[in-house]
């Protein structure tokens, strides 16, 4: 990447953070009730198959680097999963200005997240390859999990589906040069993005395995917390154990050589074939995200988290890291 502090790169783009880059904005418009995303990203029988979809895009190093940094994933990642499904939702709806405030606030929150990677070149959160990795996975993700469910999108959908996914990247202030004019050009730049640029890091390490392991904590009713943990154990966490890995993109899978074997490969398709089951017997009003429906009736949720928080919790792990090196010292 081009160091930050070069104001402009080769194609003009404006990096240098603050308002200059957040006023690029927006263009485009939210998928909306009734597209292809919006349908396929907001049905729970999808929700097991869509958590991997986060994992994509931290194994890009700028976003791996900067969740790791700025996030509490590690300290509460079901609180911060809620958190994201809320944004998810704002800037996949069509109703009111929801799409358009999340998109302005997103880029607000992210115009000054920048640092150096473990290879010592510069990242930006605003560099339009990093920012369009949210609807590159969705996109990929929403045509993955429908051919895992049974429902394969046609050519014709696909087509639909591209034009939504190309909206949504406007709309979250990506230039349209830097948008592929087809599918096909968009999966051969992001099948190089997986096999030459994405890592297997520190974050998606946590994602795939820690991060499923720990139960949600509740806050309001704290005493049914044993038996959270409990359903946690014996159903949720079995569940995203396979889709932690299975759902995947197939070709991060072999690259990285991660775990997977025949035997795990069956228990996914039983999982799917349960989901696809559940799609049946379920009516579609009756599978929506919760949040979803909060959105669509006016409820904007929780918003993102501010740089002033984002600076409390990196000196917060300033000290943790600060008292392991005194202990560490002190044996």
């Amino acid at each position: 990447m081009t160091p930050v502090g070069v104001f402009r790169n080769s194609t003009g783009y404006d990096r240098r953070g603050g308002m200059a880059a957040v006023k690029a904005v927006p263009r485009g418009r939210a998928p909306g009730r009734g597209s292809i995303m919006w349908d396929t990203l907001t049905d729970l029988a999808h929700f097991p198959l869509m958590l991997p979809i986060a994992t994509m895009q931290s194994a890009l190093p700028a976003v791996g680097t900067a969740v790791n940094r700025y996030g509490i994933y590690k300290s509460d990642p079901q609180a911060r999963g809620r958190r994201t499904n809320w944004s998810m939702i704002r800037f996949l709806y069509d109703g009111g200005d929801f799409a358009q405030r999340e998109a302005t606030d997103l880029r607000s929150l992210h115009a000054n997240i920048k640092g150096t990677l473990d290879d010592g070149s510069k990242y930006y959160a605003l560099d339009p390859k990093t920012f369009r990795i949210v609807p590159d996975t969705f996109l990929d993700g929403v045509i993955r999990i429908r051919e895992d469910m049974g429902k394969p999108l046609s050519t014709r959908e696909k087509a639909v589906l591209y034009e939504e996914y190309t909206q949504l990247c406007l709309l979250l202030g990506i230039p349209q040069r830097h948008i592929e004019p087809t599918l096909k050009d968009f999966y051969a730049y992001y099948e190089d993005l997986i096999l030459n640029t994405m890592t297997y890091n520190d974050t998606v390490k946590f994602l795939t395995s820690r991060g499923i392991e720990l139960p949600a904590r509740l806050k309001h009713v704290k005493s049914a917390q044993p038996l959270a943990d409990k359903l946690h154990r014996k159903l949720v966490y079995p569940t995203m154990r396979v889709a932690a890995i299975g759902a995947l993109h197939p070709l991060y899978r072999q690259r990285f050589d991660l775990p997977w074997s025949d035997r795990d490969q069956a228990a996914y398709e039983k999982l799917c074939k349960r989901l696809r089951g559940y799609a049946r017997a379920v009516p579609r009003v009756l599978r929506y995200n919760p949040v979803a429906l909060l959105v669509m009736s006016g409820v904007r949720g929780p918003g993102l988290v501010t740089l002033e928080e984002l600076g409390r919790i990196e000196e917060k792990k300033k000290q943790y890291e600060a008292r392991k090196e005194r202990l560490i010292s002190n044996q």
